[in-house]
């Protein structure tokens, strides 16, 4: 019994919340089936209501928990004093046997005691001094719960009324940009990029060839200053040396399409080599022709005959015409390379994006104008039922006042129920 008196608990009395006076809207809704859920106006009512069960509960948990602490803590202290009892027994035991002898010669009622008496005597003042007193406990502060303040005030944005000047940011969104045909067009192709750094390099060569020449020797200047060539030679110069280059490595001037057209004519082991076979003559002044152009002086030249790249397309289109070549085999003279196919496919890609863009962004603008009507009939219904609950005041002031109510108060409380039912059906259709 010493023990439970000694222990510091306060043992506090937790008053239950009465959830049917104190939470009526939420033992509503836990009353309720799971099809007929919650309605928006009962939010703010179930966020009093819960923030009144949560700050309950946390004072309760403090408290117990600071119990808790209390009651480990007087076990630890009550394990000190102890074990201080023990050591102390040890030290005091022969003196208490001495003690205990003077006091039984001494004794004059003749008392009987026991051995263990005079021990507890003598030692009962040693453990009040190892006894402690508690502090009063005092019930700490619950620290203010600011977590669903903080969070009905990030949800406030999202479900806020509409109002007139979002409708008219999303018909603004609606219209056309200005630049958006600048998106759409493809950039002219240009020059090619070694063609370019061929122009460049032959002006930089000519720049430093007329420093040079200016340096050495300005008299001996054939064939005057480089750098009074214009860009119109230095493009005549690509060309030739580009038409140089092209020529075959066998020395044929006539291009694929031509020769194979050739041999498909002629039969085979009937054509001898060129050097060993004489061109035949042909009759008229076409052979006085020939002749002179095969003497021996052009044979050491090489054989060129003009206008071999126009027989070369005359012959493409004649075959595609006939048929007989795919029109896929034509190279075409604007074809498209993998820069300018992927610019098309990321450009068919943002016509795609932007009209399905386009598409929500007029769904919402409906939904956006259908809801600020709805908020309209919302407001109505609330003008609505403010009059109707005055007139129920009033009629309800009449009876506590056991007066019949007049006919003017019977037609205004009417009239508000039927125009509030009107409004409603609005509502809902």
């Amino acid at each position: 019994m010493s023990e439970l008196k000694d222990c510091p608990l306060q043992f506090h009395d937790f008053k239950s919340v009465d959830h049917l006076k104190v939470c009526p809207r939420y033992t509503a809704v836990l009353a309720r089936s799971e099809d007929d859920g919650i309605g928006i106006e009962e939010l703010d009512t179930l966020q009093l209501e819960l923030e009144t069960l949560l700050s309950s509960a946390s004072r309760r948990l403090r408290v117990l928990e600071t119990e808790t602490q209390i009651l480990t803590d007087w076990q630890d202290k009550k394990g000190d004093r102890r074990f201080l009892k023990i050591s102390k027994d040890h030290e005091v035991g022969p003196s208490i046997k001495h003690s205990k002898l003077k006091k039984q010669k001494l004794d004059v009622k003749g008392s009987h005691s026991t051995p263990g008496r005079p021990k507890s005597k003598n030692l009962q003042p040693k453990i009040q001094e190892y006894e402690f007193s508690d502090d009063p406990i005092d019930v700490p502060r619950i620290p203010k719960n600011d977590a669903p303040n903080r969070f009905w005030a990030s949800v406030e944005p999202y479900c806020a009324d509409l109002t007139n000047e979002e409708v008219r940011t999303l018909e603004d969104l609606l219209k056309p940009p200005e630049d958006e045909a600048e998106h759409y067009k493809i950039p002219p192709l240009g020059k090619h990029y070694s063609q370019r750094w061929a122009q460049e390099d032959m002006l930089e060569e000519q720049k430093d060839g007329a420093r040079a020449a200016a340096t050495a020797d300005k008299k001996k200047g054939i064939l005057g200053p480089l750098t009074e060539l214009d860009t119109k030679d230095v493009d005549a110069l690509l060309k030739k040396s580009e038409s140089q280059h092209e020529q075959p490595e066998d020395g044929c001037p006539f291009g694929p399409l031509t020769q194979r057209l050739l041999q498909a004519l002629v039969e085979e082991n009937i054509i001898s080599p060129i050097e060993d076979s004489p061109i035949p003559e042909i009759a008229g002044k076409d052979s006085a022709i020939d002749g002179a152009s095969t003497s021996p002086r052009s044979q050491n030249k090489p054989f060129s005959v003009p206008h071999t790249k126009s027989l070369e397309g005359r012959i493409k289109e004649e075959l595609i015409a006939q048929g007989l070549l795919e029109s896929e085999d034509r190279p075409a003279e604007d074809s498209e390379d993998e820069v300018l196919a992927e610019l098309r496919k990321r450009q068919a890609e943002l016509k795609a994006l932007s009209t399905h863009n386009r598409t929500k962004k007029v769904e919402l603008l409906r939904l956006a104008k259908e809801e600020l009507h709805r908020q309209e009939l919302r407001q109505r219904v609330r003008i609505a039922d403010n009059e109707v609950m005055d007139a129920f005041r009033k009629i309800m002031a009449a009876r506590q006042k056991k007066r019949t109510p007049t006919k003017k108060e019977k037609d205004q409380a009417w009239k508000s129920l039927k125009e509030r039912e009107s409004i409603l059906k609005l509502l809902d259709g």
